[in-house]
């Protein structure tokens, strides 16, 4: 009877020896999850924060009459795709008909003026 007890009291100390191991395991897991989301958590509210003082600077700067910052960067690529779209163009009417219907006409009114001139000459 005495070993039953002792195998008994062997198996109860292994199944919470397994049990705080378990809770160990849990804890571990629940702390680096619990870090995990602080992190995102203070990165997403440094961010915020650094956007409320930027617009609270620009308010500001609105408010005391202050003109607000040229955006170069803008200008800049708008500027780009301005040239983009005009190079673009030229080249599509580049070697148009217009411009042959224009150059025949010339060669013809030129033909003309020398018919003419001949006429009178």
């Amino acid at each position: 009877m005495f070993l039953r007890t002792r195998n008994k009291e062997n198996v109860a100390s292994a199944t919470w020896n397994e049990f705080l191991h378990g809770l160990g395991t849990t804890r571990d897991v629940a702390a680096e999850r619990a870090r995990e989301k602080a992190g995102s958590v203070r990165e997403t509210l440094s961010g915020t924060g650094t956007e409320a003082r930027q617009r609270a600077s620009l308010a500001l700067d609105a408010l005391a009459g202050r003109p607000a910052p040229v955006r170069w960067g803008w200008v800049a690529a708008a500027a780009g795709v301005g040239v983009l779209a005009g190079l673009a163009v030229a080249e599509l009417l580049r070697g148009h008909p217009v411009d042959e219907a224009v150059a025949s006409l010339r060669r013809q009114l030129s033909h003309s003026k020398e018919q003419v001139q001949e006429y009178v000459g």
